[in-house]
């Protein structure tokens, strides 16, 4: 009797995981969908201070990213710019 509660209870919870997950994955489609960039936008860079508000993250955070070669980074002058596409992309990929 035991063995089959614990069966029962095993497929509830599987089924309840399952729900929650495809729940979340159309919450976050649903998001990126909402704020992905438009091909015009793609290729617009960024300044430091504009990447920061996206990613929500410390300057330092944001250069260690750069000399890593996780988030590339182009340079006009003294200047650090970044593509809007970059950092959507890596911020899906998550590579």
């Amino acid at each position: 009797m035991k063995s089959t509660q614990l069966n029962i209870y095993q497929r509830i919870l599987d089924e309840l995981t399952e729900n929650i997950l495809k729940g979340v994955d159309r919450k976050l489609k649903t998001y990126f969908d909402k704020y992905k960039p438009s091909k015009k936008d793609e290729d617009e860079l960024l300044t430091v201070d504009e990447t920061l508000k996206i990613l929500k993250c410390s300057k330092q955070a944001l250069w260690n990213w750069r000399k890593n070669g996780i988030l590339p980074s182009y340079r006009l002058g003294n200047r650090v710019y970044y593509k809007k596409s970059d950092i959507f992309s890596k911020l899906i990929k998550q590579e």
